[in-house]
Formats: C-alpha cells, structure tokens, sequence
C-alpha cells in the first residue's frame, strides 16, 4: 500500500469524527507535509500533536508548545536516584546538572555513567566531556554525554551497542535472541568457567546499567523480557556503525542504502526495513549477517549470491505465493537462522545440509512443521517453536542443546526419553495435549539427568493433560541445580512440595508453579522465605481446602499470585509488592476474609484480581452478596482508581440457587408469626403446600434425591417440620397437605428469588 492509498484509508477511517491523535518524533518537513494530508477536512473539534526536536517542522505544523526542561529539584531527585544516593563534589553535581539542562536522557545517562566511578574523580569526568558554552544547547549538550558514555565502554561492549542499530528505530528486541546474535556474531569471547550465554546476559545487563538500553519487562515481552533503544542513541550508534562498516541499513520505503563506511560496496551485515525491491546492485559476497524486517515484496534475494553467509534472520515477512528456501542448504556457514512470524517451508535435508547451525527460531506458529532432518543439527544450541509448528524428528541426537521451546511435543517421536540425553539444557519450555502414563514415567526418569537446568516448564497445550507422579518418583533429582531460576510444571502432579525448594538451595528462584497432591502450611511458609521469588502458582488437588494468611514477614517480593483449593487471608502489611492476584473462593462463607482476603490489605501496586468463586451448594442470595462484597472492596481499595477486577463462576446451579432460597425464605417467614385469616397467612401456607409437594415429588422421582447443599435426609426433615407447622398453626390434617399432589402439573414447581431489599419475587421454572 503506498503514501496516497493510506491516507486515503486513514480518510475514510476518520471521517464525520472527533479524534485526538499523537504522532511522536517527525524528524523532516517533508514527512509532515506527506502526514498532514490524511488529517484535511477533518472535524473541527479534533486535535492533533506532534512531537519533534527539528524546529522547522514545528513551525511547519503551527502553535509551538516548547517541553518545559525539569526544574533544579527534580532534576536532582532523578540524579540521585541512579546514583543511589552516591553524591560527589556538591559543585560538580551542580555543574553537570546545568549542562544536562533538566532533559531526563542526559541526566540517567550521566548519573549512570558516574555511579560508577569514584566521586574524586567526576571532575575529571566533567571536563574530559567537553562541554560548549552554549548553556541552551540541550541537544548538543546531550549527544555529547551520549558519546561519552560510549566510548567509555569496553570494546567488546561498544561491539554489542553498535550491533543494535540493525533494528527499526522503537524496536520490541528480545533479549535472549539478542543475546544469542551477539555469541553467534563472535561478540562474546570466550571466559574459562563461563557459557557465552551468561557473559553475553552480563553484557546485555551492564547496559541497562549505563542506561544505553531501556529495560523492557518480560511481562509485555512474552515473558521473555527484552530493550529498546531511545531514539538520540539510536542516532548515536548509527552514525558510528556506518562509520566503522559494521552495519549497512537499506530503506527500502526510503530508497536509499545508509553507509558511510569507506568501502559501502563491501557489505558486512545488512539489513533491510520496509516494503519494496531491494537494491539488486549491492554486493552480498562478504554478507556475515542479512536481516530482513517486516518485508512485503514478490520475491526474496536469491541465496545462492550469499558467500559466507552466517546469520540469516526473516521476521514478520510476507512472500508472495511460490517463494521459497530452495536453496538454503547452500548457506553451509550458517549459525543463527531466524524464521519468525514468517510463513515459508524449511527444505527437508536442513539437518543434513546446515551442519555447523548453532540457533534455529522458527517462533510464530506459521511455519507447521519441522523436518525430521533437525534431530540431525548436532551443533544447535537453541531451537525454539510455537503453537502450530510440531517437530517431527527425534531429539535425542541434539547433545549441545542448551535451550529448547516446543510444542505438542507427544507428537514428538520417544521425546520424554530422548529429553534426558540432552545434559547440557539450561531452558526447557514444553507444551503437550496428553501425557500418557508411560510418557510420564519416562520424563521423571529423565529430569534428573538435567543438573544444568535454569528454567523448567512444563504446560498443557489447550488440553487437560495431567500426570500423577508416583510417591517414589519425585523432583528430588533436581535438587542440585541451584542456579534454577523458573519451575512452573502445573501439567505434573506431585505427592509434596520438594524439600529442596528453601532459601538456601536455589535463592534464586523467581517464578515458581506447582501442582501438589496436599498442600501443606509449612510448605506454603518455606517458600515465603525464598529471596527472590516474584510469581507464586500453587495447586492443591486434595478437596480438603488448608488456610493460610501472608503475614508481613514473607514474600517480600511476590509480584504475581495464583492459588488453588487454598483459602487465603491476606494480613496488614503484606505481600507489599504484590500485582496481580488470582485465587478462589466459596460464595457461602460469611466471615468475608476468604471471599476478599485483600479487603484490609494496602498493596499499593495491586492492580488485576481475579476471584473464582465456588458457587456450588449456594443459594441467589449468595451469589448476589459475593458479587457486591468484591465490588464494594475494589471500590474502598487504596489503589481502587486503577484496580481490575475480574469475577468468574465455578459450579453455579441456577435451579438448585432458586431452590437453596425458596427454603431459606420459607424458614425464615416460619419465625415472624401471622395473623390466622389474614392474606399474608394465606399466603404463605400455600407456599408450603407447594414445597412440600415439590420436596416429595424429588424424594420420590429423583435418581439422587439432593439438591446443593441439602441432602436426602435432610429433604426428609424438611417436609416433616413444615407439615409439623402447617398442623400446629392451622389444624390442617397432614394427609390434606398432600391431597392436591395429584392435580397439579408436576413441573408447577414455584421458587422465590430474594433480592436486595428482601422482597420476594415468584419464578415459574
């Protein structure tokens, strides 16, 4: 689709509107003069903004609103704060703060990259900067930390910095791929006593640290935690990545290739961006890496003129119809290759072909299937699919595997087994439909084999796939892995919560799941002593529900909770981080702290709650009075003006509720005694008439003759005391309550709903 048709769209979207919109960082006038021809003719009480730091283009769009900088107060507050309170030379502080002219950027990077040099020596930091008188140049005054800042990096890191600017400016990267790219480049030496993989995390982390990247939680990241890079630094790199020829960008929206290197023939790592032709005349000869982003074009560049060719990446493409990876086997140097959100077929003889390919990324689900011929990459280290893709081959031939990602993997020939040849895994992510009881045997035969273990996930793939594990065969196999940072296995049930699974053997598990046969208080106190554990998930299979109340000594930084078959209470002060909360409760208990454990609670970040409430045995009533109490708590709740609350229905019988309190309102109008004679005696003695005959009718005709919460003897009981009543009050003869069973229609049944303000309503059912 090109400029004009999109704006055409983008008309027909907004027309006979009223909309606010934000287009954030115009960098040209001629961008805005392409952009503001979607917006003529539109309503008159519509607003549009624009951000940008070119002057130009503001005057060009109209009314300039100049961003006021942050004052000096507030300017030392975020200074301090990445600092750590760390302060140097009061003068220093004051003089480095005036150069940063109130722009948050400059203030974290430079409080970032002083944090970690001693305060003696920002002085020299200062004047090695080389600051312009210009006071009001913020920009320049900005890029000049900027550069600083890298170049105060190591080489190794200003390698992995640079590497960036392969991305689209306000790129989602993920870490680990990232991560995995920079090993697979050669940016990651090699460190005795230390996976490339965990030095280049140390890489990735320190800069976070130095605020050259912008942490990107895994939450909004499919768990997996990522960066983006704010667009001055990314100015930054890509100036310097086109002036040493790491980097060669190709616009293809702009029709230009972005190289200022000394030799831009010489290509080295490319990267395409946008829809359109390629530029056939580059020369791809010396390739390492060809990256190609969100591409709509008729046909790929042909493999065959990549030479040396080592990381090939194809992420949220589109090919027309017939294109292919014919020839990809030819790629014989090929390490990292990356099929993401891309729908192509990989060749059959991949495995036999590719033999020295380390990372395969095939995420996305558009691809269906992998080739037998992958269980043959003796090399790869990371495989990673999604929903839809299934692996066909066996994996037991994949010995230097250190991360794995499938799913359906009982599709998988022999994988419980041949999981347990793999020692060198430190992330394993499994989705399955079914475990069979064999499959189940075999994958506890093989868990113990995985003493490198970070992360173990094990979760049903839409199914209700569950396996009980036998009491002599538990996790007890893991107990040496204590670098295990995630264990979420829900599709396992165990007898008890491992031992092993305390402060002192794996401090630095984070996200935790567990399906137990019987949770136990202690357990639940054990793991509230865990360091660093941010998401709780604990199911109880045993009917026999246990209480517990956080108190304000544990889970000092649980995030998220889940919990099953557990009766929680949440004490004053506790779970103070706490996020998200998912539990359950009975609709019948009157105390109100199980129903709404976080009514006196003050979790200032709580902010979703969901409460599966057990309806089962509960009458209309009941249902209405939960409903409000967990309203009116997110209501009075400290944090109520962003709180979600969200209520689900487990086991509601909308006849049996009816039933539940037609009784209830019967044995309650029981104790207000009325006049003999009066409407309202009449009334109510026909009521129990009728009760009494739907009571029998059940006793009689039912397979089961219960209904919620009242047994069979207890229906029995029932029809005794009303005839009982309605002979003492009225000397009806008990065989007359009866007498009209036989002239009214046996699905006459009348139910009485109770409502808010007690007044009864007839339902015909």
């Amino acid at each position: 689709m090109d400029d004009r048709q999109l704006i055409n769209q983008l008309q027909k979207v907004l027309a006979g509107k009223r909309y606010f919109i934000v287009i954030d960082d115009i960098w040209d006038t001629q961008t805005w003069e392409t952009i503001k021809c979607a917006f003529e003719d539109s309503h008159p009480k519509s607003r549009l903004i624009i951000t940008t730091r070119i002057v130009d283009v503001a005057m060009k769009a109209g009314g300039i609103y100049h961003m006021q900088p942050l004052s000096e107060d507030y300017s030392k507050m975020l200074f301090y704060t990445r600092t750590s309170g760390s302060e140097g030379p009061p003068e220093v502080t004051t003089n480095f703060l005036k150069k940063c002219c109130g722009v948050p950027l400059a203030i974290i990077i430079i409080a970032s990259l002083l944090v970690a040099k001693h305060s003696k020596d920002w002085s020299k930091v200062y004047d090695a900067i080389g600051f312009g008188h210009e006071e009001s140049d913020d920009v320049r005054n900005t890029r000049k930390i900027l550069s600083f800042s890298y170049y105060d990096l190591s080489s190794n890191l200003k390698t992995c910095l640079l590497y960036l600017s392969l991305f689209p400016e306000d790129s989602l990267i993920d870490k680990i791929s990232l991560i995995w790219r920079w090993v697979s480049e050669g940016f990651i030496p090699y460190r005795e006593g230390m996976e490339s993989f965990e030095l280049g995390e140390i890489y990735f982390n320190k800069l976070v640290n130095k605020s050259m990247i912008r942490w990107i939680d895994p939450d909004d990241n499919d768990g997996r935690g990522g960066c983006r890079v704010h667009d001055m630094v990314l100015d930054l790199i890509l100036t310097i990545s086109n002036d040493v020829n790491l980097v060669t960008i190709h616009d293809m929206e702009q029709h230009g290739t972005c190289s200022r290197g000394k030799r831009t023939n010489w290509v080295r790592r490319l990267a395409l961006h946008g829809s359109g032709e390629h530029n056939s005349s580059l020369a791809l000869e010396h390739v390492r890496s060809f990256n190609v982003v969100d591409w709509r074009a008729n046909n790929m560049p042909l493999l065959l003129r990549f030479k040396v060719l080592h990381m090939l990446v194809i992420e949220d493409c589109v090919f027309s119809e017939g294109s292919s990876l014919q020839h990809l086997g030819k790629l014989v140097q090929l390490r990292y290759l990356g099929l993401v959100n891309t729908a192509v077929k990989i060749p059959e003889g991949i495995g036999h072909d590719l033999k020295f390919l380390e990372i395969l990324d095939v995420r996305g689900g558009l691809i269906s299937e992998l080739p037998p011929s992958v269980g043959e990459l003796m090399n790869l280290r990371c495989l990673w699919a999604s929903r839809h893709t299934v692996m066909k081959g066996e994996i037991g031939k994949l010995t230097c595997l250190e991360e794995l990602e499938l799913y359906s993997v009982e599709k998988c020939p022999n994988f419980f087994t041949e999981v347990g040849k793999l020692t060198k895994l430190r992330v394993l992510k499994i989705f399955s439909s079914e475990i069979e009881e064999s499959a189940g045997k075999a994958l506890m035969k093989s868990l113990p084999n995985l003493q490198k273990i970070h992360s173990l996930t094990f979760l049903d793939d839409g199914g209700k796939a569950r396996y009980s594990v036998a009491p002599n065969h538990s996790l007890e196999g893991l107990a040496s892995c204590t670098k295990l940072y995630e264990l979420v296995l829900p599709i396992i049930v165990i007898a008890r919560v491992p031992s092993w699974i305390n402060h002192l053997s794996v401090p630095l598990l984070s996200r935790l799941g567990l399906h137990v046969d019987a949770v136990e208080v202690r357990d639940v106190q054990t793991i509230g002593r865990l360091p660093s554990l941010l998401a709780l998930a604990l199911w109880s299979k045993n009917e026999k529900k246990i209480s517990y109340t956080f108190g304000s000594n544990e889970f000092h930084r649980l995030r998220w909770l889940f919990t099953k078959k557990i009766e929680i209470s949440i004490g004053e002060g506790a779970l103070p981080m706490l996020e998200e909360l998912i539990y359950g409760a009975s609709a019948g208990r009157k105390d109100g702290v199980s129903l709404v454990p976080w009514r006196t609670n003050n979790s200032p970040f709580l902010k979703d709650v969901t409460c599966w409430i057990d309806y089962a045995n509960s009458g209309y009533r009941e249902v209405c009075e939960a409903d409000e109490a967990l309203r009116e708590a997110a209501a009075t709740h400290p944090n109520a003006e962003y709180l979600s609350l969200n209520i689900e229905i487990e086991n509601y019988d909308m006849e049996a509720a009816k039933f539940i309190d037609n009784l209830q309102w019967i044995l309650h109008d029981l104790d207000t005694p009325k006049d003999v004679g009066c409407p309202a005696y009449h009334y109510q003695e026909e009521r129990i008439h009728r009760m009494i005959r739907s009571l029998e009718r059940r006793l009689r005709d039912a397979a089961e003759p219960w209904v919620g919460r009242y047994s069979e003897q207890e229906i029995r009981g029932l029809v005794s005391k009303f005839k009982s009543w309605l002979h003492d009050h009225a000397g009806t003869d008990q065989d007359e309550a009866g007498k009209s069973d036989a002239t009214v229609s046996e699905d006459e049944d009348h139910y009485y709903c109770f409502h808010k303000d007690d007044q009864a309503e007839l339902v015909y059912v």
